[in-house]
């Protein structure tokens, strides 16, 4: 088994700098039907480089429909089995769904499905796990399992003369295991190798303290759905896998597997008593528990979310999404129709047409539970996007409206079908249907007759779903557009945008001063252990304001995406650059590091630019200390010693108002004298 994860979001930098228009900025990807990064939900999917539900990979006696004919028994325990007969294919696929996923794992559990489904296929009734997969696969089988967010899958598919035994076998797994501490030991490191988990290092743990979990936003499911967030956005998997116990697997199985809430497909050349017989005695055998469920509730913002984004890339890409909100089964299935006719009827117009604007134009359905959205993914040529554009928003206006060309419809609508019906005709492309879309028994009681509704859907009855899927309070557009300017151009501009922040910012703070009066210079001695904790401290200052730039950056990045200009975005992203980086400054300079002795008033020059200006009247004090005095005072938060004064005293510099100082320099005991000079009475 390999595991088909979820992408991650695209990388979070703390700061609004994480906003600007970089290289590399969007990486879409594919997963579960989405291919947006934000919208893929959490969990893992197991998955070989199986047959899809629309490409048969074995021959297969042609059927008028193959999804008729599909009869459901609900066994005593509670267990449904959904059986179609299938005259004269070669194989026999047997698969078990559960409508729990990943998305249920607990808060510091997290992987704990995933685990439990590799536990099924380990050692059970006195077999190693070797043993399990070689009597599938040493007669010419295969089997897997899947974990999504929100179910679990598993299935066979083998020859019809093992047809029962694949029933038996996958029963089997899906039996209650002892979950041995031994036997879940000697799992758990193949599950950390499949998902990549390890230990966190260094640059892990700086990563996890730089985006802490105020700092990340609502992802896809919350800002769209309503679907709160249980868990950490950056969870510790290494050490959640790692404190996962017999105990929890055994709980998280007898929680979600019951039989009630169990689904078998059986698919194939099989006598329909023997399957059912089979099934009886198999999964009819698993002992009745209460039927729990992830419960999810949803929340419409009605709102639309649009997002541009300028990056390093070639075409332009483009997604919409169109939400459903606990879908009914005949809106789901009314969803995949839409589907289908727009993928035949975008990629007709867009990419087979006289006008080849895209490379291809697709449309899928994504789901999180009752949560689900029809996804449009399409890269346009940079010439073509408003002539694509235009055709996309034609066509579902023509849903929307119902006023698609009658003869066009029933033409579309027949080449739909004939691929539905010949894509489907091998068994495990039918079981795969309840793997990507019926898996969940509250929406579908039975195994629906795709084909049939297909052909009996009217245009008025599509424009009625398309209407609410379509609206614009339940859509959204994501365009990534390539950068205007070289990569070089926006390098050297954010370069020069720096330069200028920076001589901005001196120049505000340098004050000129006549050196001509200057009389004395002394530069302040830090002693090694408060060096390095003041630099510390400088950097967890400036740490804590880039996290909370990043917060602001967060709240603005939807504000500043939704216009649809690059000129107004960079301009917003300079902005933002500028005052990070102002404030940045500010607090670099304030750290004191000269003390220069003029004629007429005492400067203490900060780090770089800065300095402060003391006369004589402005000072209250000017004396000698050790430990205590310069460190137990109630004023120390005001003025951070710059020395320890325990081996030899420091000089005191108190000021009526504002930050006070403690230091020694090269020469202590002379400036003391100096000092005293010029204020006119000894410093003591």
């Amino acid at each position: 088994m390999r595991c088909l994860r979820c992408l991650p979001g695209l990388l979070c930098l703390p700061g609004l700098l994480g906003l600007f228009h970089l290289p590399c900025l969007v990486r879409p990807g594919t997963a579960h039907g989405a291919a947006s990064p934000e919208s893929i939900p959490p969990g893992n999917a197991h998955q070989e480089p199986a047959p899809s539900d629309t490409t048969p990979q074995e021959p297969a006696a042609a059927l008028s429909n193959p999804f008729a004919g599909f009869e459901t028994h609900h066994l005593a325990n509670g267990v449904t089995v959904w059986f179609k007969q299938l005259p004269g294919v070669p194989n026999v696929s047997v698969s078990a769904g559960i409508p729990v996923g990943s998305a249920a794992d607990p808060p510091g559990k997290e992987q704990l499905a995933h685990f439990t489904e590799h536990m099924l296929f380990s050692d059970h009734d006195g077999r190693t796990e070797q043993e399990i997969k070689d009597a599938v696969e040493g007669i010419g089988g295969r089997r897997n399992g899947f974990t999504y967010a929100d179910h679990t899958y598993y299935y066979v598919t083998i020859g019809k003369e093992h047809g029962l035994f694949a029933i038996e076998w996958l029963a089997g797994i899906l039996s209650p295991h002892a979950m041995d501490p031994e036997v879940v030991e000697r799992g758990r490191q193949p599950v950390l190798n499949e998902i990549g988990a390890r230990p966190r290092e260094f640059l892990d743990h700086l990563g996890v303290l730089l985006n802490p979990a105020w700092l990340s936003t609502p992802d896809f499911w919350e800002r769209e759905f309503g679907i709160e967030r249980r868990r950490d956005p950056n969870p510790y998997v290494w050490r959640s896998l790692m404190g996962i116990t017999p105990e929890d697997l055994r709980e998280f199985y007898d929680r979600y597997y019951a039989p009630g809430g169990m689904t078998v497909t059986i698919v194939g050349d099989l006598d329909p008593a023997a399957a059912l017989a089979v099934a009886e005695q198999t999964f009819g055998s698993f002992p009745v528990r209460p039927v729990n469920r992830r419960e999810v509730e949803l929340e419409d913002p009605g709102h639309s979310r649009s997002r541009y984004i300028w990056g390093t890339i070639p075409t332009i890409r483009y997604q919409s999404r169109h939400k459903l909100f606990d879908p009914t089964a005949e809106e789901v299935l009314t969803a995949l129709f839409v589907r289908d006719l727009l993928n035949r009827r975008l990629g007709q117009r867009l990419r087979y047409g006289e006008r080849k604007a895209v490379y291809g134009a697709s449309f899928s359905l994504a789901q999180n539970g009752p949560a689900k959205y029809l996804l449009l993914t399409t890269q346009i040529d940079k010439e073509d996007y408003g002539f694509a554009a235009g055709i996309i928003d034609e066509e579902i206006e023509f849903l929307r409206t119902g006023t698609l060309d009658a003869a066009e419809f029933e033409a579309d609508r027949a080449a739909v079908v004939e691929r539905l019906r010949s894509a489907n005709q091998t068994a495990q492309s039918l079981t795969f249907w309840t793997r990507n879309y019926f898996y969940d028994p509250a929406t579908f009681a039975d195994f629906p007759d795709v084909l049939s509704f297909y052909q009996n859907l009217t245009q008025e009855e599509i424009a009625s779903f398309a209407r609410e899927a379509f609206d614009e309070s339940r859509s959204g557009v994501t365009v990534w557009r390539p950068q205007p300017f070289d990569q070089a151009v926006v390098v050297a501009g954010a370069a020069m945008l720096v330069w200028l922040t920076l001589t901005l910012v001196g120049r505000l703070l340098t004050k000129p001063v006549d050196m001509k009066e200057i009389r004395y210079i002394a530069r302040f001695r830090l002693p090694a252990v408060l060096r390095v904790a003041y630099t510390i401290g400088l950097v967890a200052i400036l740490v804590v304001l880039a996290m909370l730039a990043g917060l602001v950056g967060n709240q603005l990045e939807p504000w500043i995406a939704s216009v649809e200009s690059y000129w107004v975005q960079t301009a917003g992203i300079a902005a933002s650059l500028v005052v990070g980086l102002a404030v940045a400054l500010l607090v670099y300079s304030a750290a004191p590091r000269k003390l220069l002795l003029f004629t007429d008033h005492i400067r203490i020059k900060s780090r770089a630019w800065r300095s402060r200006a003391l006369h004589a009247e402005d000072i209250a004090e000017i004396s000698i200390r050790r430990f205590p005095g310069a460190w137990l005072t109630p004023r120390i938060l005001r003025g951070p010693p710059l020395a320890f004064g325990l081996l030899k005293p420091g000089i005191h510099l108190r000021p009526r108002k504002g930050r006070s100082y403690f230091f020694r320099t090269r020469d202590t005991d002379e400036l003391a004298e100096v000092l005293g000079e010029w204020w006119g009475s000894p410093v003591e």
